[in-house]
């Protein structure tokens, strides 16, 4: 019973609050020091445009064929991903876009939001923060879950999409225009030196990542723990977060966004 007592205890009161799905508190309810805290009391407008005209192409990704025949269905969101050649990316899968303004849209790219869960939130830093190329300015949550999202250019925050933070269906079927992240005012040089890549050669680390999966997949088939069935009733598994298991899933998810 007290072990009971003691977990409840250590929920975050942004989940008793009802805002956030399944959080635990990790600094001993001192509110003040979490960035969490502060971005979800900051009430800012959502980043929100009209759709930008850009021009796109289908990156087909080949899948294992020797994958048993119930799984390869479970790749389809990853058989042909598109990539819009009009921007830059990281190498943590996050895009970027200049606007005229010279702020920047940052948002997931399609293979970083084919990974996302379906119950998934993300939450960005307070507005007027600072942050430097490759710190956190989000995460991604889910269950007791949370991964980091690296920044790809260093400034300041000047808008955030709170909307994330009740569904992220706009970033997984329209990532790049639907789902801008955030919105940053970049440090004076920041662009130039920023660690970005073209769409060329994301494109080839995207591929790799696909040879990845498949070998993680191909792995997974030969556990003994590996179970084509939910467990509870005996329902087939309808994606590869339930075939891979919650654990081993955000485990996955940290090597390709979280950059751990």
């Amino acid at each position: 019973m007290s072990i009971i007592i003691e977990k409840q205890q250590n929920v975050c009161i942004w989940t008793e609050a009802g805002v956030l799905n399944n959080k635990l508190c990790d600094r001993d309810f001192h509110c003040e020091q979490c960035p969490l805290d502060a971005a979800l009391r900051d009430h800012s407008d959502t980043c929100r445009e009209e759709e930008p005209d850009l021009e796109y192409v289908d990156l087909p990704l080949i899948m294992d064929e020797e994958l048993p025949e119930h799984v390869k269905p479970l790749l389809a969101p990853f058989r042909s991903l598109t990539i819009c050649t009009d921007l830059r990316y990281s190498s943590r899968h996050v895009w970027i876009r200049l606007l005229p303004t010279g702020m920047v849209r940052c948002g997931l790219d399609a293979f970083a939001a084919a990974l996302l869960p379906d119950d998934s939130q993300i939450v960005v830093l307070a507005n007027r923060s600072f942050v430097r190329e490759g710190e956190e300015f989000g995460w991604v949550y889910g269950g007791n879950n949370a991964i980091p999202l690296s920044a790809p250019v260093s400034g300041t925050v000047v808008c955030r999409n709170m909307d994330l933070l009740y569904a992220t269906d706009s970033v997984r079927t329209r990532p790049y225009e639907k789902g801008c992240i955030v919105t940053l005012a970049p440090e004076v040089g920041a662009l130039a030196t920023a660690r970005l890549s073209s769409p060329r050669n994301h494109i080839r680390r995207i591929r790799r990542r696909g040879r990845d999966l498949n070998d993680r997949l191909r792995k997974l088939m030969t556990s003994p723990e590996l179970g084509l069935c939910l467990n509870d009733g005996g329902e087939p598994v309808s994606s590869i977060e339930e075939l891979f298991g919650e654990q081993r899933y955000w485990e996955l998810l940290r090597k390709f966004v979280g950059g751990e």
